[in-house]
């Protein structure tokens, strides 16, 4: 019996759109730790907090961005060794003739097993994003889209076991010393690690989840007897995709493709938010901010979900007219589509804008989650063009890095990345 393609591929959708945590979205969240819900005012403040929108100094700024993540949660690794190993033409030799393996070949088929079991719950993101933002004085419009495309492996521990079908012998099972003995079809079928692949006891879950925003935003300005109080709120449309599908891996024929199903829904959400500038700390801002306040609710392939409202907090404070830095911190826990990871983040950066034409800025961020592999992520930015039309290039990379072999070779790339292009424009 030939082995199909090593893993099958079936996507369900055992998690909720809860899933969905803050995102960090914008030329400045994403440069500076995340920081944005006391310093991103203007185009990007209707996603990130709307109350921002009447701290703005420009009357009118207009930004488009277009980005995408990495996040290895375990998987690269162990997905590059396997495919490294001769493991599927071991398989075959072990289909046709056990008793001809050599044990090079049965050390192989070994090795195999155990990368295929030890790569259980560990899996791959793949976060594309992109919006375009505007801000007219103290009211603010958008499209927002971000996505999550997420694989994560399920892999049987009890089917971990040598077993091969030879229609001539019967079954026979290879032992850990080597040794060949006999086995029987109850045996091979509850616990072989070939029927666990060939039957879909070992296997991904994946998902594909889209999810745009249209938000519609204004603020407005309060002067108290302390300070002055910006409050905002956004009325938004919200559009989730839900995209799932069975692929088998040597489908070759794409037989597969009758178990291909999408969903689309909509609903309304809600995001309120404030920012506090007290006067006796000059140039200090105090921001909050809760989005999905009415925890929207969607249909999706599989059952109804709830996105769970988000609460964040932040401070920004501005050393000088060049000079301004940020913190922010996620008061709520989010879940994540991969299983046991929550995502509650804390980060924080500098923005140095010696010109108008030029800013350069940088900063950290940290999920305090202890499940979290991507450890310290270090971000950085840079603007460069006139007001009315400024280019910006932003990135995020982790300081924990994955070591993969690709034909003989060693490579090195980090656990989690992000890059943003964006265009601003002012006046």
């Amino acid at each position: 019996m030939k082995i199909k393609s090593s893993i099958l591929f079936t996507i369900t959708l055992s998690t909720t759109l809860s899933a969905l945590q803050f995102q960090t979205i914008g030329y400045k969240s994403i440069s500076m730790g995340g920081a944005t819900v006391a310093s991103s005012a203007s185009s990007t403040a209707v996603y990130n907090n709307p109350a921002l929108l009447a701290k703005s100094v420009e009357k009118v700024e207009v930004s488009l961005g277009l980005g995408i993540a990495g996040y290895d949660h375990g998987a690269g690794a162990s997905y590059q060794a396997l495919m490294n190993s001769d493991f599927e033409d071991a398989m075959d030799e072990a289909d046709e003739n056990v008793d001809n393996l050599s044990q090079n070949t049965i050390n192989t088929l070994f090795d195999s097993r155990d990368i295929i079991l030890n790569i259980d719950k560990k899996g791959f993101e793949l976060s594309p994003q992109g919006y375009i933002g505007a801000q007219v004085y103290e009211y603010g419009f958008g499209i927002f889209t971000t996505s999550d495309i997420v694989a994560v492996a399920n892999i049987s521990q009890i089917h971990d076991q040598l077993i091969f079908e030879n229609n001539d012998i019967g079954y026979q099972k290879i032992l850990e010393n080597g040794n060949i003995v006999s086995s029987n079809q109850t045996e091979y079928d509850s616990t072989s690690l070939e029927a666990g692949i060939t039957d879909g006891y070992t296997y991904f879950d994946a998902i594909g989840i889209v999810l745009t925003e249209v938000p519609i935003a204004y603020s407005h300005s309060f002067e108290l007897s302390q300070g002055l109080l910006h409050v905002g709120g956004a009325l938004k449309y919200m559009n989730a995709i839900t995209y799932v599908e069975t692929i088998l891996l040597d489908d070759e024929e794409n037989n597969n493709e009758d178990s291909r199903q999408d969903e689309t829904s909509s609903n309304f959400g809600i995001d309120l938010g404030v920012a506090y500038e007290p006067y006796f700390v000059k140039n200090l801002t105090l921001g909050l901010v809760i989005k999905n306040l009415n925890s929207p609710k969607f249909g999706t392939v599989g059952k109804d979900i709830t996105i769970d409202p988000m609460v964040r907090i932040g401070a920004a404070y501005n050393i000088n007219k060049e000079l301004e830095v940020a913190l922010d911190i996620d008061v709520t826990s989010n879940k994540t589509l991969i299983p046991g990871l929550d995502s509650q983040t804390i980060g924080g950066g500098i923005n140095y804008m010696p010109v108008d034409w030029f800013s350069i800025r940088g900063g950290l961020m940290t999920n305090i989650s202890s499940k979290d592999k991507a450890g310290m992520v270090y971000t950085a930015g840079m603007g460069i063009g006139p007001q009315w039309l400024q280019i910006d290039l932003s990135a995020q990379i982790s300081g924990s890095s994955t070591d993969v072999d690709v034909d003989g070779d060693d490579y090195s790339y980090p656990q989690y990345a992000k890059v943003n292009l964006a265009l601003i424009s002012r006046w």
